[in-house]
């Protein structure tokens, strides 16, 4: 009988997941210019360490490590922050329309009159794991660009 509305639904379902990725794609992408001006940063250092024997796999692992740091603490801290709002959106809604006296989903021009909440556990991970893995592939990259640095040529000009 409602085909039409769960179809919909599914739709926006679908929806959301992709737009979800595409933030987590630009965060990505945030990391990836982040850890390239650290690597236009560090040159000198680079070369330094290159210099005293530091090889290019120990270079790539260091610059891997700092930019998934940042993306694990990024979605660690959006997980938590999305899921508390999540699960207090009603309260949230509340005070919000309390403060600016103004009703959001007024009941006689909507069907609705709150904003419906539902966290699926399973949409959760799998956004943290793109959210992991999108993190992890733009850190490679930079940290080749870094373990590929010439030590003569970064020193000559210092």
């Amino acid at each position: 009988m409602n085909r039409n509305f769960f179809k919909a639904l599914k739709m926006e379902k679908i929806a959301m997941f992709i737009i979800l990725t595409l933030i987590v794609f630009v965060a990505a992408l945030a990391i990836v210019t982040t850890l390239i001006m650290v690597v236009m940063g560090k040159t000198r250092d680079i070369a330094i360490l290159k210099s005293m024997g530091a090889t290019t796999s120990s270079i790539m692992k260091i610059f891997i490590f700092e930019g998934l740091l940042i993306g694990v603490v990024g979605t660690i801290v959006g997980t938590i922050l999305g899921l508390l709002i999540a699960y207090n959106l009603e309260g949230i809604t509340q005070f919000l329309e309390g403060l600016f006296r103004f009703k959001f989903l007024p009941g006689d021009v909507y069907y609705i009159d709150e904003l419906p909440s539902t966290v699926r556990p399973l949409d959760v991970v799998l956004i943290d794991g793109i959210a992991f893995l999108l993190s992890f592939l733009a850190t490679l990259y930079p940290s080749r660009k870094a373990a590929g640095l010439d030590p003569a040529e970064a020193l000559r000009y210092e």
